[in-house]
């Protein structure tokens, strides 16, 4: 009985371990390179061993500095300012602290009320949703903060599973008023802003075509084994990097197989799916989509998003990306701006058998006005 016991906790630690795994694997390798360069401050004993990106350790430092500011110049004991502090420096890196109080309480030595006080105040610093608990209660912080207070009446309607008629009707506005509040909960934030955005991208591999051989060079952040020794945290790093940077390697795999010919040039993509993936790498499902979130890849066609890789086939085996990418050179063409359905028979002429209302989603999703707005650019321009 003991010993069913003890191997029931084990799997419980074991499960618990990969979920705190998880947000390593779904991390980009810019969001990774911020939080070990973070660690990096206070742990001499992890330093990259690749893929570094050498401005993110200034900007690593000065998000820490922020808030210990912000901490300083805030009222409580100075007991309670260094557990605010601890609790920073157990940030993720995502900006987030999902960790049970309980869990916290443990680790730092402390009681749970403590950890609950601290976490409060931690809520209330910049940049806004630092130390949430999860994704979701992240989009609450700014929908507290948002300019227009109907936002947070309407993320709590929401959450509570109130339907679109009855909230309507409490908060006495128009049934398009509350589209428009609903399209700004569903954009909130999910994470805080940790450092300014660059507007660039950073992928984690960069395949390239050299005499006809694909040489695939990988960008993904490693730690340097020779300073690890027996620190702790450190051999958990490396441990989750060599899961994550696997993982990726072996969907990457996959896809470099299948989507060979767009790796060469050719604006060519075949039918590929994340079942067949996790079939042929003997992972989940839900781990592909977990390995391709927010991943980037610098091909000969340009840096272009994992998912985009990811396609059903059509009727006539064309891809949506694809036809995206068709209606988007059209539109580019075009003399006099189409309609919808002008466009829809244009692409017809290409194979691709799609309904007007496709072309509109399509569109829209590319960042092309009507053909109304179009042709005011055109006056304008």
């Amino acid at each position: 009985m003991q010993r069913q016991e003890q191997k029931q906790v084990q799997q419980q630690q074991m499960t618990q371990d990969l979920v705190q795994r998880l947000p390593v694997l779904e991390a980009d390798r810019l969001a990774l390179t911020f939080r070990l360069a973070r660690l990096a401050r206070h742990n001499s004993h992890i330093h990259f061993g690749s893929g570094d990106v050498e401005w993110i350790a200034d900007a690593a430092s000065a998000f820490e500095e922020k808030l210990f500011s912000q901490i300083q110049e805030a009222s409580g004991s100075e007991s309670e300012k260094e557990l605010r502090r601890q609790l920073v420096l157990l940030l993720d890196h995502r900006g987030l602290l999902p960790d049970t109080d309980e869990v916290l309480a443990e680790r730092l030595g402390v009681s749970v009320t403590q950890v609950e006080q601290a976490r409060q105040a931690i809520l209330f610093l910049e940049p806004t949703g630092i130390g949430a608990r999860t994704e979701r209660e992240c989009q609450y912080r700014h929908a507290i903060e948002h300019e227009d207070p109907r936002v947070v009446d309407v993320f709590d309607a929401i959450e509570s599973g109130v339907n679109a008629q009855q909230m309507a009707s409490v908060l006495a506005i128009s049934e398009e008023e509350l589209a428009g509040l609903e399209r700004i909960v569903a954009t909130l934030p999910k994470r805080p802003l940790l450092y300014e955005e660059t507007g660039h991208v950073f992928p984690e591999v960069e395949v390239s075509d050299k005499d006809g051989e694909l040489v695939t060079t990988w960008l993904s952040p490693e730690l340097d084994e020779t300073h690890i020794g027996n620190d702790r945290e450190a051999k958990w790093w490396m441990t989750s990097l060599a899961m994550r940077n696997e993982t990726l390697r072996d969907v990457w795999a996959v896809i470099e197989e299948r989507q060979t010919e767009w790796f060469k040039g050719e604006l060519v993509l075949h039918p590929l799916t994340r079942r067949t993936v996790a079939q042929q790498i003997g992972k989940h499902e839900s781990t592909v989509g977990r390995a391709i979130q927010g991943k980037f890849a610098k091909t000969e066609s340009g840096i272009m998003e994992w998912k985009h890789f990811f396609v059903r086939s059509t009727s006539h085996g064309h891809s949506p990306f694809m036809m995206k990418r068709t209606l988007a050179e059209l539109i580019q063409r075009e003399a006099a701006p189409q309609s919808d359905q002008a466009l829809a028979n244009e692409l017809t002429r290409y194979g691709y058998q799609v309904t007007r209302r496709t072309v509109t989603n399509y569109r829209e999703e590319l960042g092309f006005g009507n053909s109304r707005e179009r042709e005011r650019q055109l006056w304008k321009g």
